[in-house]
């Protein structure tokens, strides 16, 4: 068993005690591998079962800006990294090469509790987590066996001396049974109570639960949804991040009567890169967290900042795919290089702005 992920991963080391320290956390939603972009990621002439046929470097080129000025970033990955062949929909598995492009890209800690994660059965679990291990990446959803996962979940993160704990879980895996010994973290009452006594139980100042639930395609939470919130809520967790719908959900902020933020639940943040072609699918959000260490030690959380992110396909921005700032382009239809795609983009910010 790789030992990193024992200890605590700092980030960007300890705090100026003179003056209020605030992190920044960046989420994305889901970075998807469909078969189109194997393809448009396979560079030419090179065979399809090698995991270094494949250039993923315009993924995240364009929210460089973005990742610099945050000092954690975290996404789900919903593919599976086992041996080759590699395939998209609906069993996704990739080459190694997107993980290793991702984390040069900026990404820092994957979420791999997801209704695919079982795609490629024992042999995609072991995979996936033998490829986070040999390019020493934190990840949280699944895991080798109960053993493995007491070791490693909650997995903590320290920044700026504030101590976090990040749970992830999946509502289940397209009816594909979890295959023994392994663990994907699923909903389950009982065992969420257990980890969040443990991240209490090792002093954590804030616990974060990222979540794959909701319904595909829909732009609202459900009531399921919606009762998860609470019971997580009333259990000490106050930021929910969620994935899954494709789409993006409302974000609440709930505050005391004081105005001091209670709680923040962005229900769902939609993809981050796919080749989804269903209304609102190339649209998601770029989430900012921003939590405060007061002088004395206080932690709360403030407004948080958020802001829309589209899939630009081959050949309108860059030769690959690449995930585009909407802000950054929505007035400049001459950066891209079919028009076809501004005003796709345009209209979807349009409607969703309404």
């Amino acid at each position: 068993m790789v030992l990193y992920a024992l200890v605590i991963l700092k980030i960007l080391g300890s705090s100026l005690f003179w003056s209020n320290d605030t992190i920044k956390i960046i989420f994305l939603g889901d970075i998807m591998q469909h078969q189109t972009q194997l393809e448009a990621a396979r560079k030419p002439g090179k065979g399809a079962d090698n995991p270094l046929s494949y250039d993923y470097s315009t993924y995240f080129k364009h929210l460089e800006s973005r990742f610099i000025s945050s000092d954690l970033r975290i996404a789900n990955m919903e593919t599976t990294f086992s041996s080759p062949p590699y395939s998209g929909y609906p069993v996704f598995n990739s080459p190694v090469s997107l993980l290793e492009e991702s984390k040069q890209g900026g990404i820092d800690i994957f979420l791999s509790a997801n209704n695919h994660i079982c795609d490629k059965g024992a042999k995609g679990i072991e995979g996936t987590i033998n490829a986070y291990n040999s390019l020493r990446i934190p990840y949280a959803g699944a895991y080798r066996n109960e053993e493995e996962r007491e070791i490693l979940y909650p997995l903590f993160v320290e920044l700026k001396g504030v101590k976090l704990a990040i749970l992830n879980y999946t509502y289940g895996t397209n009816g594909i049974p979890v295959p023994s010994p392994y663990v994907v973290n699923l909903l389950d009452t009982i065992k969420i109570k257990e980890d969040i006594k443990k991240a209490a139980d090792d002093d954590a100042d804030l616990v974060i639960a990222t979540i794959h639930w909701g319904y595909e395609y829909k732009l609202n939470s459900s009531q399921e949804q919606k009762k998860w919130k609470e019971f997580f809520n009333q259990n000490g967790v106050n930021v929910i991040i969620g994935s899954h719908p494709h789409v993006i959900q409302e974000v609440e902020v709930e505050k005391e009567l004081s105005g001091e933020i209670k709680s923040i639940t962005a229900y769902s943040l939609g993809n981050a890169i796919s080749n989804m072609t269903a209304l609102y699918t190339r649209t998601g959000i770029l989430f900012t967290l921003k939590i405060i260490r007061e002088i004395n030690g206080k932690i709360r959380l403030i407004e948080p900042e958020y802001e829309l992110i589209w899939t630009s396909r081959p050949g309108a921005i860059e030769k690959n795919f690449t995930i585009i700032p909407v802000n950054d382009f929505i007035d400049s239809p001459e950066l891209f290089k079919r028009v076809d795609e501004w005003k796709k983009m345009k209209n979807e910010f349009t409607n969703l702005r309404k």
